[in-house]
């Protein structure tokens, strides 16, 4: 399965924010959307960086409250990681596990299409387990 197929059930929606505006302007993004990550694009639309809840906690405790005035491009991880829609599953997982991400934008060129979350990939893997004992278990029973 790919991640195409992740998007297909949860949707194109990305939540992104410019390299120019705060930490505190991201802040509530990510608390009113209920989300961990904001993806940071540039005035083209490409992207350029990404800024989790945990980049804006560790410019908190290093920096102070002055943190919430900073703009995002001084704490964005980037460059980005990210992948394609065609990418598999299985090769999303091992990115996001060997990297310590959990969140990979999906875009298809420079153009982004999406995001995946660990959450989502680890989800779509444990359906086709199930799908996968499911036969089996069919088989086994038609013997």
């Amino acid at each position: 399965m790919s991640v195409e197929t992740i998007l297909k059930n949860k949707g194109n929606n990305v939540f992104t924010v410019r390299p120019e505006h705060s930490l505190g302007e991201t802040a509530i993004l990510l608390s009113t959307k209920k989300v961990g990550v904001a993806v940071v694009c540039d005035n083209k639309g490409k992207v350029v960086g990404v800024v989790s809840e945990r980049d804006i906690v560790k410019a908190l405790a290093q920096y102070g409250k002055g943190a919430i005035e900073m703009a995002v491009r001084n704490v964005m991880s980037s460059p980005a990681l990210t992948c394609k829609a065609s990418d598999q599953v299985k090769k999303v997982l091992e990115i996001m596990t060997d990297k310590r991400v959990r969140h990979l934008p999906v875009v298809d060129g420079d153009e982004l299409v999406g995001i995946v979350s660990i959450g989502d990939a680890v989800n779509l893997r444990l359906q086709q387990a199930q799908a996968e004992v499911g036969v089996l278990r069919d088989f086994a029973v038609s013997r």
